[in-house]
């Protein structure tokens, strides 16, 4: 299970957890903390951030993804931050996916195309997949030929914490490499060490602390933990046996599999529904039909 050996030896969570990073960083409380760690990762120091509904329905279909955290900022630019944990081979696609949904979600009936607004994905992921040294790769609508920006309205950024330890020299004494020692950290020592000097990233540290005492948090969060762990273990199953049909299937149903298990889990462990529902985003509709298939499984 992820967490972070501390001094004392008490269970302190780990940000890298999708669940503790949604709680920690979507709280309306926290925006200050989104706020900095976004400005560490883009170059436009915005002033002031808030969360917005992270749902996205999708046209024609009775299906909705639900982003980890969807944020606007002063500047009125949207975006969208993944914690990644599982490496489902299909993370590309599934950020092209979400930049063009935010973006068509902005443009109502009757507006004008001028409406639209910039549009950014930045996508942390606990796995390696670009096939480059650097941590950090951001894409953008170039014309390759001649490198002329067609557009700076299209960017998806990809974080890869599994090298932080191992190109910190260009970054050294960067926001990001702090923040990102910070999500990457196993350690309290770590920690510690990078919330010098950086308000934001000790009152994230401090929300952890507090997010770890609470019952009912930790576990939800030992029950992501769990889920994550029973998916990973079906993906190299499957990956051994060579049932790529299997794979296909995984990552066609990403999201939704992952979300309709973590509730099922948290149903079964007693939780309500008002807890379910800020720990998920999910609407009550969903959170019903979810119960009534538990239900049936079970008689």
């Amino acid at each position: 299970m992820r967490s972070i050996t501390t001094y004392t030896g008490e269970f302190l969570m780990s940000p890298r957890n999708d669940f503790a990073f949604r709680l920690l960083f979507g709280d309306p409380n926290n925006s200050d903390i989104l706020l900095d760690l976004l400005n560490a990762i883009l170059p436009d120091h915005f002033q002031s951030v808030v969360c917005t509904d992270p749902h996205l329905l999708i046209p024609d279909t009775k299906k909705e993804c639900i982003l980890d955290i969807k944020a606007l900022s002063d500047s009125r630019v949207h975006v969208d931050i993944e914690m990644q944990v599982l490496d489902l081979k299909s993370m590309e696609k599934r950020s092209l996916f979400y930049w063009a949904k935010m973006y068509l979600d902005q443009l109502n009936r009757g507006h004008s195309y001028h409406e639209l607004k910039r549009t950014i994905v930045i996508n942390i992921l606990d796995y390696m997949l670009m096939p480059v040294e650097d941590l950090h790769t951001c894409f953008q609508a170039y014309d390759k030929t001649h490198d002329i920006l067609m557009s700076d309205f299209f960017e998806i950024h990809f974080l890869e914490l599994p090298k932080v330890h191992r190109c910190r020299v260009p970054y050294e004494g960067t926001d990001l490499l702090s923040w990102l020692t910070f999500l990457n950290a196993y350690t309290e020592e770590e920690i510690i060490m990078v919330t010098e000097g950086k308000p934001a990233i000790q009152k994230a540290y401090n929300n952890l602390q507090i997010m770890s005492l609470d019952e009912e948090t930790r576990r939800l969060y030992e029950a992501r933990e769990m889920f994550l762990h029973d998916q990973a273990t079906r993906m190299y199953e499957a990956k051994e046996e060579g049932l790529e049909e299997g794979m296909k299937k995984g990552r066609e149903e990403g999201r939704e599999e992952e979300r309709e298990g973590f509730v099922k889990n948290l149903l079964s462990l007693g939780m309500d529904d008002e807890f379910i529902k800020k720990a998920t985003g999910l609407d009550q509709s969903i959170i019903d039909k979810l119960k009534k298939s538990l239900s049936l499984s079970t008689q």
